[in-house]
């Protein structure tokens, strides 16, 4: 057997960090987050409460409105837990839709603006398809969002939504994890 490279000894050490990161985050605890109520400039969103966040569309487009957008983490509102230093989102609940139509969700996040984020491409998006039944009976719809880590205490989060329709509304919790790393 030939000696290990430096290089080989790197690549094993990437993907020896890589697993471990996996691991943390399919071995995480879940925090489930509801709209604060009233909002301020920082404190955007509250662990365990059940009022949901709204995104509002445009025509077919992202909703650009005054408030369209809904305002989910604010900088007060990470680290949840003492030490954390980095968090993303794991699921989102949808708990109620205007239109029957597909939805295109946006979550967006940086230490500046919306529109900051949109430009620097700090953004992941997920289709919402909604069944053509009232909430009721479809029990609420959860989605699994994929996003990189980003920072706690310094990092907002914003989302967007977009449908057929203009002010389409959608009504969500969403849930994330948080990391010492």
């Amino acid at each position: 057997m030939r000696p290990l490279t430096n290089s080989a000894m790197l690549s094993m050490t990437v993907l020896a960090a890589d697993i471990v990161e996996l691991v943390e985050h399919f071995h995480n605890y879940e925090v489930w987050f509801g709209k604060t109520n009233p909002q301020t400039a920082t404190d955007w969103g509250t662990a365990d409460d059940l009022a949901v966040f709204q995104c509002i569309s445009g025509n077919a487009v992202y909703g650009a409105d005054a408030d369209d957008e809904a305002l989910v983490i604010g900088t007060d509102n990470t680290p949840f837990r003492a030490g954390m230093t980095l968090f993303d989102f794991h699921r989102i609940l949808i708990i109620d839709f205007s239109h029957g139509a597909p939805y295109m969700m946006r979550f967006a996040w940086g230490d500046t603006t919306l529109a900051q984020a949109i430009i620097d491409e700090q953004y992941t998006m997920i289709p919402v398809l909604t069944p053509n039944l009232p909430v009721a009976q479809s029990g609420g719809i959860v989605f699994e969002i994929m996003m990189p880590r980003i920072r706690a205490g310094i990092d907002q989060v914003w989302a967007q939504c977009k449908n057929a329709t203009d002010d389409a509304t959608l009504d969500f919790l969403v849930g994330l994890h948080e990391y010492a790393v």
